[in-house]
């Protein structure tokens, strides 16, 4: 083999090899792109990864809170409902006590014309107190006239027996000694008053009245006289008297 021909074929060996290091540079460099490319979605998918799983503990974090929100919507619509229910039970009684209220104006208004009658009774009875009371103003008067009228007779008649007492008392020494020991002023006057002072009384509270001015047996008598003239009324339901 010449020279020319050994010379072509380590040229042709030369280029060759030239090529096939081209060819693996390319491929290392390619192999290398890929390698970079697979890094560089590695670490994207790492960083997408450590996203979705922020995202996770995120929206565990708010369905924790959404959880916790939950029971206490639920403990809140429980309380709602036991102060609705509450609330439904005061108005219930608020309806029972503005029923109870109604019925007691009801109750009151008809005690107020109750009460309206009874004030239009009581002013007729003060109108007709007031006639009877004028006409008990007359009746005292020509009682008053009468009684003064008596007591002007019983005083001539008194001067009369006192005139007859010293006669007898002349006559009989005796007699006039029990005479001035039993003698007696005539009391009509002071019974008629306390009569009318105290309105009626027993006799035995006329006597108490009239203990240590005239005495009980005399205040009887008297008593009796001013029956039978019409000047004093006995009340038998309660023993007891009054003036005419």
């Amino acid at each position: 083999m010449d020279t020319d021909t050994i010379r072509e074929k380590y040229i042709r060996s030369e280029e060759a090899l030239n090529r096939l290091r081209d060819d693996i540079s390319q491929l290392i460099f390619t192999r290398l792109q890929d390698l970079k490319s697979t890094q560089e979605y590695l670490e994207t998918l790492i960083k997408e990864k450590e996203a979705v799983d922020a995202d996770i503990t995120a929206q565990e974090a708010k369905m924790a809170s959404l959880k916790d929100d939950i029971e206490s919507k639920k403990s809140l619509v429980k309380n709602l409902k036991q102060k609705q229910a509450q609330v439904i039970e005061e108005e219930q009684n608020r309806e029972i006590r503005t029923r109870e209220i109604d019925r007691e104006l009801q109750t009151v208004q008809v005690n107020s014309e109750t009460i309206k009658k009874e004030i239009e009774n009581a002013k007729l009875d003060v109108d007709n107190t007031k006639i009877s009371i004028s006409d008990y103003g007359l009746k005292m008067q020509n009682l008053e006239s009468k009684l003064t009228q008596e007591i002007e007779q019983k005083k001539q008649e008194n001067t009369l027996l006192t005139q007859e007492i010293r006669q007898i008392q002349d006559e009989n020494g005796i007699l006039s000694f029990l005479l001035e020991e039993s003698a007696e002023d005539i009391p009509e006057v002071e019974i008629l008053a306390e009569l009318m002072r105290k309105g009626r009384i027993t006799m035995d509270q006329l006597k108490k009245s009239l203990e240590g001015r005239t005495s009980p047996v005399i205040i009887t008598r008297t008593i009796g006289r001013m029956m039978e003239k019409g000047l004093i009324t006995f009340h038998e339901t309660n023993d007891t008297y009054s003036a005419a």
